[in-house]
């Protein structure tokens, strides 16, 4: 049976659910004594097991890097909730300190059962839209999602990365095409969200991160990623095609199925070199791509 470490039981929670159905054993970690997790530290579930197959950091973003450097030395792989980490540099210091363990920031819609289907409209399309705009949907403003010293950025380092590994899955030229053109707004202030139907509003806090992101990959590919719009939710993709006829697909929120393939190929994989030269390759590409925006 395979042991997985989760911290963090917010979003940790869906992955204890997947891991769970995976068999594996799983043994949580969360600060708040009220998450109810199996114990309150890091160092006291290394203690308990120090030999982990997989681990999940689901936990604030400015804690990743350090989190994902102590535990390496007891897992085989470490999965990185996004946004990753800081900087390209940083995520490169992760392997270069720890070749053995297998690093991941998570990128699971690559991992959709139809994600063939989808590359194939895409590949046959004149122009795509990669869209996730959201009426109201701002992470806990005021908190440290909307501080830019502990979340890196807004929007840009929230969805952008979901869009980014969705246009890699696409375009078989990813590696090669040139991002043409990058934008970010902050159009809100902390006073403005009250009423934001994802999280607590912390009235007395900061928000001085970016909640509208845009990029353009030559003349066909066009992401796109808003917390709030006061309009109305596009979560989808748009594929337009030669005959100028357009074909939609909503993406809604991801699969369970979607993580627990990620994590299965993950483990099943483990051994296999190129499979990891690949996911690192991709993963210091999405960083480069949102950091210093």
């Amino acid at each position: 049976m395979k042991t997985s470490l989760i911290i963090g039981m917010g979003i940790g929670n869906l992955y204890a659910k997947v891991l769970s159905e995976l068999d594996h054993n799983i043994i949580t970690v969360d600060s708040d004594p009220n998450k109810l997790a199996d114990f309150t530290s890091v160092d006291t579930a290394i203690e308990k097991c120090n030999v982990f197959d997989t681990v999940h950091i689901c936990t604030p973003n400015f804690t990743h890097f350090d989190l994902a450097d102590k535990l390496a030395p007891y897992a085989k792989i470490v999965f990185i909730e996004k946004p990753g980490v800081q900087t390209s540099k940083q995520w490169q210091l992760l392997l270069e300190k720890h070749p053995i363990t297998r690093f991941i920031m998570v990128k699971n819609n690559m991992w959709r059962s139809n994600i063939n289907e989808l590359k194939e409209k895409a590949i046959a399309s004149t122009n795509v839209d990669l869209l996730w705009l959201n009426q109201d949907r701002v992470p806990n403003p005021g908190t440290w999602f909307t501080t830019k010293e502990l979340a890196f950025g807004g929007v840009s380092r929230d969805l952008m990365p979901h869009l980014l590994s969705m246009y890699i899955a696409f375009n078989p030229n990813w590696r090669t095409d040139v991002r043409t053109s990058y934008s970010t707004k902050t159009n809100w202030q902390l006073n403005q969200l009250t009423k934001t139907d994802y999280g607590i509003v912390k009235e007395d806090g900061i928000y001085n991160v970016d909640d509208e992101c845009s990029m353009t990959f030559g003349d066909k590919w066009n992401l796109s990623a808003n917390w709030r719009t006061n309009d109305f939710d596009s979560r989808g993709i748009l594929f337009q095609f030669p005959n100028r006829s357009i074909d939609t697909f909503d993406l809604g929120l991801c699969p369970e199925d979607a993580y627990k393939a990620m994590i299965k190929e993950c483990v099943d994989r483990v051994n296999d070199y190129k499979f990891w030269l690949d996911q690192f390759e991709i993963d210091t590409w999405i960083h480069q791509q949102i950091e210093n925006l």
